[in-house]
């Protein structure tokens, strides 16, 4: 009786430390709203910090080991929107689809998530044709998968792209005819066959302000384009934050000869710029 009692004690003892510790394995499937599996789809453990478990193979397939209580995965790869679901303690095979990370163009975010949600919407059919044609082995999935809205993250990017304009505006009044200024650009290929490297330059919305690179400049002219609007005809428009620069010098630059705007760049060659398109970082001296 009491080497029963013994192994019984040590059965629960061990089936509790499994529970605490142990692990499990799940397999499954990861398509796309086209029914074709996804290659190197990455599965993610969204408990802990992201932590990778494992991707899917060429088919789309996958078999990970997970912790027990781990029941939250993400599943993610480059040209597909994310996919957060949770997961019972009981499902150990998981079929999954990705929608294709869309770019909606100016539009408003609320009606950006209006047409997610609508995509969103379809993945319940998506799943059963998967399951018609042999795609997916279960009719039913034994996960909780929710709509994410991305309109709050829109809308503090909108408001971060709002106040850095403002500022850029600040910076175009405050440039004076002589000021020194920097704009940091990225050499990325060579024009021809000789040692010709393009260069990219930074986006104004860009907040860096270090950069391995950049063309020293002193500013020579200072205007605004202006254009009409078809519109109104009669009412002129000023568009741009634009100067004239003549290049002073290279600072840190790794390339022996570089293009910008189809013209070799060269010590005291003038180039056209629009802070309003384009980094420009005015040096401030001790003296102003």
């Amino acid at each position: 009786m009491k080497t029963i009692k013994v192994f019984l004690i040590l059965y629960l003892i061990s089936m509790n430390f499994t529970q605490i510790y142990g692990q499990r394995n799940v397999k499954g499937r990861i398509i796309d709203d086209s029914l074709d599996g996804i290659m190197g789809a990455q599965i993610m453990d969204k408990k802990n910090n992201n932590i990778g478990l494992g991707q899917a193979d060429s088919g789309g397939f996958f078999n990970i080991v997970i912790p027990n209580g781990i029941n939250k995965l993400g599943f993610i790869q480059l040209g597909y929107e994310f996919a957060n679901i949770e997961v019972s303690d009981s499902c150990n095979y998981i079929e999954v689809i990705l929608l294709p990370d869309i770019h909606y163009d100016f539009m408003s975010s609320r009606k950006i998530d209006k047409l997610r949600k609508k995509e969103f919407d379809k993945l319940q059919q998506l799943h059963l044709n998967a399951f018609g044609k042999g795609i997916f082995t279960k009719e039913t999935i034994c996960y909780s998968r929710k709509f994410e809205p991305i309109k709050p993250k829109l809308d503090e990017i909108s408001l971060q792209i709002k106040d850095r304009r403002k500022q850029i505006a600040k910076d175009y009044n405050k440039l004076c005819v002589g000021d020194t200024i920097y704009i940091p650009f990225t050499g990325n290929y060579k024009t021809d066959n000789k040692e010709n490297a393009t260069l990219s330059l930074w986006s104004s919305l860009s907040i860096v302000k270090n950069s391995d690179s950049a063309i020293e400049g002193v500013v020579t002219q200072k205007y605004r384009k202006c254009y009409r609007n078809l519109r109104f005809p009669y009412i002129t428009f000023k568009k741009g934050y634009n100067f004239t620069y003549k290049v002073l010098n290279f600072r840190n630059c790794k390339f022996t000869s570089a293009v910008l705007n189809g013209k070799i760049i060269q010590i005291g060659h003038e180039f056209e710029h629009d802070m309003r398109i384009f980094k420009a970082i005015r040096e401030i001296s001790s003296s102003k």
